[in-house]
């Protein structure tokens, strides 16, 4: 836990603000900073530059917190808030980096946060929020809970978290706000109320029950993997693993895993493979879901199915070994170790004679193609504003 001496900052000259902006309970870091900055009249970029002008603080992503940055900013924004920074922990994602084997770094994403592909000031993909959390000026605020994945939706509200104005469509940027827009719930480009949904399709129950499994093992540290119960780590890594066998699956609904996750109870014929084929976390909310409600139906089977069902298709322990880097859950070796394994073999040099691509690989190297001249696009624009 971080604490510490407001006599000891370096910056002796910090003070506690004139208006005092207390942090909220479950708040996140950039939201505590654009709050604090319009309520003193100022633009995030201008309260930041006052204080640290040797750093640029909004090309980072904020919610990391400041320890690949410069410690001391932490000590400052103690002083501020007038706090001793027992709650400051609570304010940045450094908490889940801590209790998971996730590295991190001042631009890379973190795994199980959402990425906001920052370019200058300027982020390509809008925050996350909840447009009925917003709809009340004084009291609306950013959650750090919003910037995880495995968040799609407000479990108060029960409605899809969005990234986008409902208004104009632009990436929600609460970094670039003015001074006259007062408040953290406008849109920077149309100066709309961000109270406004964009799609009136609500969370399924069954979306709604993982979400509430999911909150519950982070809050408490630690959930329940077949029966047995796991580290807040393992619960995540072991997740992680069933959204890529889901995956995996539907790839080839005919082949191996395709005929797995079938038999346990997911009907491949109504699902489709994420346009991009990218990371989990760089997925849109919707993709995101489905993938989330197969892995919520997976979580439920118990070790002795998974067992039973694996050795039907013959699946041994090399069937999941789907790249070099591919590492098995701890949590599902109870599955794991009862399946055979087959000597590795080795394989010949790969033909020099080089085959076109599939469509199906042609698709998804064009809508990737179309994702970075969408958000380009955006990005043009905004310069232009």
């Amino acid at each position: 836990m971080f604490k510490t001496n407001q006599r000891a900052t370096q910056n002796y000259w910090v003070k506690p603000l004139t208006f005092a902006t207390p942090f909220l309970y479950g708040e996140s870091l950039t939201s505590w900073l654009v709050r604090a900055a319009l309520k003193h009249g100022c633009s995030p970029l201008t309260f930041t530059y006052y204080y640290w002008p040797q750093y640029r603080i909004w090309t980072y992503d904020v919610d990391k917190g400041f320890d690949n940055i410069d410690e001391q900013i932490t000590y400052d924004i103690a002083v501020l808030t007038d706090d001793n920074g027992d709650a400051f922990d609570n304010l940045i994602l450094i908490d889940f980096l801590n209790n998971t084997s996730v590295k991190s770094d001042k631009k890379t994403p973190m795994l199980w946060t959402a990425p906001l592909s920052k370019r200058n000031r300027y982020s390509l993909i809008g925050y996350p929020y909840c447009p009925d959390c917003m709809s009340n000026d004084k009291e609306a605020y950013l959650k750090l809970q919003w910037r995880f994945t495995w968040s799609v939706c407000c479990t108060k509200h029960k409605s899809f978290l969005q990234v986008d104005c409902g208004h104009c469509n632009h990436p929600y940027q609460p970094q670039l706000l003015s001074p006259e827009q007062r408040f953290i719930n406008r849109c920077h480009s149309c100066f709309g109320k961000l109270d406004q949904a964009i799609s009136d399709i609500s969370p399924s129950e069954a979306i709604d029950d993982f979400q509430q499994l999911a909150d519950k093992a982070y809050y408490s540290k630690q959930g329940v993997i077949l029966g047995q119960v796991v580290s807040m780590n393992q619960w995540f890594e072991y997740l992680l693993f069933l959204i890529n066998l889901v995956r995996k699956g539907l790839k080839n609904p005919n082949y191996m895993f395709g005929k797995l996750i079938t038999a346990l109870g997911i009907d491949t014929n109504t699902l489709s493979l994420p346009k991009t084929a990218l990371r989990f976390d760089f997925l849109p909310v919707n993709e995101r879901v489905a993938l989330l409600e197969c892995a919520y139906h997976l979580l439920q089977i118990d070790a002795d199915d998974w067992i039973v069902v694996c050795l039907a298709f013959n699946i041994t322990q090399n069937s999941f070994q789907w790249s070099k880097s591919t590492v098995i859950p701890k949590a599902f070796s109870a599955v794991y170790n009862q399946l055979h394994r087959v000597p590795t073999r080795s394989y010949e040099a790969q033909s020099e004679n080089i085959q076109p691509a599939s469509p199906k690989v042609v698709m998804v190297s064009w809508n990737r193609l179309k994702r970075k001249m969408q958000m380009r696009e955006s990005y043009d624009k905004h310069k232009e504003s």
